[in-house]
């Protein structure tokens, strides 16, 4: 029996929310396993022996509300104090990075190791209360997981400050570092959209979908695609299309769901339409996004073989048609909450360690993460969550694009498509710092580029959309408002990618201020309004 008790104010909580709640196995994969709230406690249903790790948004005073986990727990019949167990684990995450970065060393008065000490006495303290006094040792865990968290997303600034800079003073930086993406259904606007802010990225994503180019089986509609390669022609701004294939319902055309029991055709299917469009494109495009998302198989029913034959496939294919095209394949909801509920689905490492072994000749890499609405794996999560997870993906020797995305304002309801269409989807995908604002959008994007380039296998970062549209993925999310008008997000990002071609400067704390609780970027100054180049 696996339970935990919730306190609210002191007191057994009336209600809870249980946003993307799912089990953690000692494979650190999510497991099949069913929670559910009654009288104050979380009650743990395992479909699976052994210890297990709860995850779920939490709300975290200042700091947000994020999705945290426990450390893997054993059954027993004393509930779990919730806010203890979050804050333990925490905790051992900043010490387990202090010693994998090597940071032990960090001067007393350094923000990161104030708030160790801070949260290792704290969590003592809450220890040793919790037994006769549950109130006091859940404030005390609640101020300790506070500490914690903040003292890991400053650490996790510091140690990316270090390697940027060893980045930028040995000339190691990818020459098509910062990019971003755009929307086919914008091409009927090209002309109204402030064409010179192109010139602020290195790359452009293009995207490909199958069902807005071809709505029709074998009726291609180039128009829209050919609008973006066009423009990208003319601006001298290289591009990354695709992905060619990818099972989302926004991807797949409508006429090919006649197929989806019939593995066979799908495949002769994919085959054809990824050789038409490589063929079409292979003298403007040198990257493709080849497959995206085949690992989360929510929506066709394929076995693990199959999903294995089509990677194989498509790669193979871009690889016949375009000899010196990059082939790049791309995970999405990298967390892997989704293989909780979908026994069909494959965790996202366990997908990129098969794609590995397979030998299959794919080029890098590509992780779409985005934050900020309530949907599958767009649940927000800490900066140190965000780097632990590029982390991951060190072992393979591959390069990493990663596309990343969150919105500048709070989804409401109306932005969300009901599931059933008829009730209003929940809108609290949490939130960092702060509720979702122009501000904290830069500030998340400042921290989080600089986090993401530091690494030295990231080959290249991308922010998800250009300007926000009524079609787009992500509402709210571009860096451009439909006014066309340049949000402060822009100026970081431009300000990022203009301080990585200057020299490296002298080691600082370039951190969160340690007096309050407010999000500061990497970046110390705002950069000059845009304008045209």
């Amino acid at each position: 029996m696996l339970k935990f008790l919730v306190l609210d104010k002191g007191q057994p909580a009336d209600h809870w929310s249980l946003r993307n709640c799912y089990l953690i196995g000692s494979d650190g994969n999510a497991m099949r396993g069913q929670v559910s709230f009654a009288s104050g406690h979380l009650d743990v249903d395992k479909r699976e022996a052994g210890n297990v790790a709860l995850a779920l948004q939490y709300p975290v005073g200042e700091l947000g509300e994020i999705t945290l986990q426990t450390c893997l727990l054993p059954d027993r019949d004393e509930p779990y104090l919730l806010s203890l167990e979050l804050a333990r684990h925490r905790l051992m995450t900043l010490y387990n990075k202090l010693e994998d970065w090597g940071m032990f060393d960090l001067s007393p008065d350094h923000p990161v190791s104030k708030r160790v000490d801070i949260a290792r006495r704290l969590f003592i303290e809450a220890l040793s209360v919790a037994a006769d006094d549950k109130p006091r040792a859940h404030k005390l865990a609640q101020d300790c997981l506070i500490s914690s968290l903040d003292g890991s997303e400053e650490l996790a600034l510091a140690h990316s400050e270090l390697l940027l800079n060893r980045r930028r003073s040995t000339g190691s930086l990818p020459r098509h570092t910062i990019g971003c993406g755009v929307s086919l259904h914008q091409s009927d606007e090209i002309d109204s959209v402030p064409l010179q802010m192109l010139d602020h990225f290195d790359f452009l994503q293009v995207p490909v979908p199958w069902k807005l180019i071809a709505p029709e089986e074998g009726d291609y509609q180039w128009g829209q695609l050919d609008a973006w390669v066009k423009l990208a022609q003319q601006r001298r701004v290289p591009l990354v299309a695709g992905p060619l294939v990818c099972f989302d319902p926004a991807n797949l055309p409508d006429w090919l769901y006649i197929w989806e029991h019939d593995y066979d055709t799908v495949r002769d299917l994919i085959y054809e339409h990824v050789e038409r469009v490589v063929t079409r494109y292979r003298g403007s495009v040198r990257v493709w996004k080849v497959v995206s998302g085949l690992h989360v198989n929510s929506h066709l029913s394929f076995n693990f073989e199959q999903l294995m034959d089509l990677t194989r496939m498509t790669v193979m294919l871009v690889k016949k048609v375009q000899p010196s095209a990059r082939v790049i394949i791309e995970l999405r909801q990298p967390f892997g909450e989704y293989f909780a509920s979908n026994a069909r689905s494959i965790p996202p490492m366990m997908y990129a360690d098969l794609i590995v072994q397979s030998a299959i000749a794919f080029d890098a890499f590509a992780i779409d993460l985005a934050m900020g609405q309530p949907v599958d794996g767009q649940f927000t999560r800490d900066l140190m969550q965000v780097s632990n997870l590029l982390d991951h993906f060190a072992p393979y020797s591959k390069p990493i694009y990663l596309t990343v995305g969150v919105p500048s304002e709070a989804i409401t309801e109306l932005m969300i498509a009901s599931p059933d269409g008829k009730t209003a989807a929940d809108p609290n995908s949490g939130h960092w710092r702060r509720p979702w604002s122009p501000t904290v959008q830069s500030h998340w994007l400042a921290a989080v580029m600089q986090i993401a380039v530091s690494k030295p296998f990231i080959e290249a970062v991308s922010w998800r959309e250009l300007c926000d549209h009524a079609q787009i993925s992500l509402p709210l999310s571009g860096l451009i408002d439909e006014g066309h008008q340049p949000k402060t997000a822009l100026k970081r990002l431009v300000a990022f990618r203009r301080s990585l071609t200057e020299p490296a400067p002298a080691p600082g704390n370039q951190t969160f201020p340690d007096s309050t609780l407010q999000p500061a970027p990497p970046i110390e100054k705002d950069p000059d309004a845009i304008t045209g180049s």
